[in-house]
């Protein structure tokens, strides 16, 4: 870690050893109480990297086999300044919430992980928020190299400004430690960023495959049958909204039991477009026809929504729009965090299930009063009997007068609303008949 930190960061660390580049704590000289230090084996603090170094760098070697979250958080409260006290008066090992990056090591000896943590404080709660880039000897290249991207941020430069080194810090930090989701506008913004993830990394495949690797023959396959005109962004958007939204359905349907390993079989047999569409994107999307989650990002995806509380998700998404399936309706919100010019363009608003009734019920009532069809959308009648009764109405060029006066036309029928609403009034109007 100390090699990548000084050859690839730039780190100013002048020593392969380890005991010359940092101090050494206790627990108990941090304050940490007993039962928690039994999870620690070391704890080291870097020596500052420049002269009045404003944040904290600390090393903590964990026993326990993941990051234990809540031990982390207890050594973060005792080396936070109390927001009462000055940065005077702080006690020395005492530093802002935002200046602190935690290196973290975990796991059994010969599969030991690592995670770079950093807390920042959310802004709706005002409590620490943990952002994590973490890796372990599991991980294949391609992940390991968004880590190394991501971690590019924390390059060091003398002539950054503290207020400097801190935007780049923030922006490096961008994924929330295995948090439980239980808000639908927390799991919407979740999804969408994921869902840009596999988009990118969908576009990366088709740049590097040949003619006749799987992703691109997929790719041509819909261009020659679906959409002619289909670009490799529009394909790899069409790959991560399909993924993306399909496992959120998927954990919907059966939110029990939701692994890797069966998720095509948890998908219902009442939707087969969805479970076969899903089941070509995941073989394809792996390697020699198994699933290799991971390579796209799709395993981010499960992970997320393994660790999704899904009925408080569905009773956060009811009280704020009741009587709407999430399914259906949780897409808008999806498509707002994901890609907010795309929503507008494809026209993608919901109108209130209340304003579909009282549209709806106001042409039925119209047609019942203006023209005089006593059935209103139910009505019959054709254009040849409207015409007869009414001189002012005109039966059109091209149309039969036998055809019924009344059809329902929906150009833009997205989730089927209205139709759904046009049949509920016509099934209830002649159930009353």
């Amino acid at each position: 870690m100390v090699k990548f930190l000084r050859d690839e960061l730039d780190w100013p660390l002048g020593s392969d050893e380890i005991d010359e580049l940092v101090f050494e704590y206790e627990p108990d000289e941090l304050g940490i109480d007993p039962e928690i230090a039994v999870k620690i084996k070391e704890i080291k603090q870097l020596r500052p990297l420049a002269a009045n170094q404003p944040w904290g760098i600390f090393y903590i070697g964990f026993e326990p086999k993941r990051l234990p979250v809540v031990v982390l958080r207890r050594i973060l409260q005792k080396l936070v300044i109390k927001k009462r006290q000055s940065a005077e008066r702080a006690h020395r090992n005492a530093w802002n919430l935002h200046d602190l990056l935690f290196i973290s090591s975990y796991g059994e000896e010969d599969q030991r992980a690592i995670t770079l943590a950093h807390f920042s404080e959310d802004d709706e709660s005002k409590l620490p928020t943990l952002r994590v880039i973490g890796w372990d000897s599991q991980d294949t290249p391609l992940h390991i190299d968004r880590c190394i991207s991501e971690l590019a941020a924390l390059r060091f430069d003398e002539e950054l400004t503290p207020g400097q080194w801190r935007e780049n810090w923030s922006r490096a930090f961008t994924l929330e430690h295995r948090e439980v989701i239980n808000t639908s506008k927390v799991l919407a913004k979740k999804l969408a960023n994921l869902a840009t993830r596999i988009r990118k990394r969908v576009n990366v495949v088709l740049a590097v495959e040949s003619e006749k690797g799987p992703m691109r023959q997929l790719y041509k396959a819909f261009q020659q049958t679906l959409i002619h005109d289909l670009s490799e962004d529009d394909f790899a958007d069409m790959y991560a909204q399909t993924i993306t939204y399909g496992l959120f359905s998927t954990k919907k349907s059966k939110p029990a039991g939701f692994v890797a390993e069966n998720l095509i079989d948890m998908i219902p047999r009442t939707n087969p477009f969805l479970r076969e569409l899903l089941s070509t994107f995941l073989t394809v999307g792996g390697r020699k026809g198994k699933i290799d989650f991971d390579e796209l990002g799709i395993d981010d995806v499960v992970q997320t929504l393994r660790n999704t509380d899904m009925d408080a998700v569905l009773r956060d998404f009811g009280d704020s729009k009741p009587e709407e399936d999430p399914v259906i309706h949780f897409y808008e919100d999806f498509l707002k965090e994901y890609d907010a010019k795309k929503k507008v363009k494809r026209g993608v608003f919901y109108t209130p299930k209340p304003v579909v009734s009282f549209i709806v019920r106001s042409v039925h009532e119209i047609l019942q009063k203006k023209f005089g069809l006593e059935y209103g959308l139910a009505d019959t009648t054709t254009w040849g009997e409207v015409a007869k009764r009414n001189k002012d109405i005109e039966i059109p060029d091209g149309v039969n007068e036998h055809e019924p006066f009344v059809q329902i036309l929906d150009p833009a029928v997205g989730t089927g609303t209205f139709l759904v609403e046009v049949i509920d009034v016509i099934n209830k109007t002649m159930m009353q008949r």
